[in-house]
């Protein structure tokens, strides 16, 4: 099968396009994007009040669960990019929001701590889902076997297992001890 390297790169060109996209949107609609990251800060309130420890759980958790479902329903071909280009839109209005009302330098001190890390690793859940979803069509159109398309998903599922779901736990660390230390010093 192809080289992993150029999903890679198509789905870090579509989350770049989006992020941008979604930032334009913000800069266009200032109202809109104030009430948008205002709803998305409402939804997740609640995990303010949480210890730190049940903070990370839920952030690794639901990282984990979007990152395996992303490889998994790979399949699909369209789920990986839909949700690549839908977290990266909604980025793009998070960011232009806060650059608005804190600066550019909070939402750097936001997103760089733990996001250099998880990030890439919500990228390479993507990459390695639409590489699935290839190897499917191309079964469809009968040019690889059943067992080249399950032994595609065991190495993506092995290589999250290995690589991807440990960074995850990581980055949740990160975001939680050390990202608002961060936001605080610079902010």
């Amino acid at each position: 099968m192809d080289s992993l390297k150029k999903y890679i790169t198509f789905i870090t060109l579509v989350f770049t396009i989006s992020v941008i996209s979604g930032y334009v949107y913000a800069v266009s609609n200032p109202s809109e994007s104030a009430r948008m990251v205002q709803e998305l800060g409402t939804t997740f309130e609640w995990i303010k009040d949480l210890n730190p420890l049940l903070i990370v759980s839920v952030i690794f958790l639901n990282n984990a669960l979007k990152a395996l479902l992303v490889i998994i329903f790979g399949m699909l071909i369209i789920i990986p990019i839909g949700f690549i280009i839908y977290n990266g839109y909604l980025l793009g209005i998070v960011m232009c929001e806060h650059a608005r009302t804190s600066g550019p330098v909070y939402v750097a001190a936001a997103i760089l701590p733990h996001g250099i890390i998880e990030l890439p690793m919500i990228l390479l859940s993507a990459a390695l889902g639409t590489r699935l979803g290839m190897m499917t069509f191309l079964r469809i159109k009968k040019e690889v076997s059943n067992e080249d398309v399950l032994s595609e998903l065991k190495r993506s599922i092995s290589f999250y297992f290995r690589w991807i779901l440990p960074l995850l736990f990581i980055a949740a660390v990160i975001e939680t001890l050390i990202t608002p230390i961060v936001q605080y010093l610079l902010g």
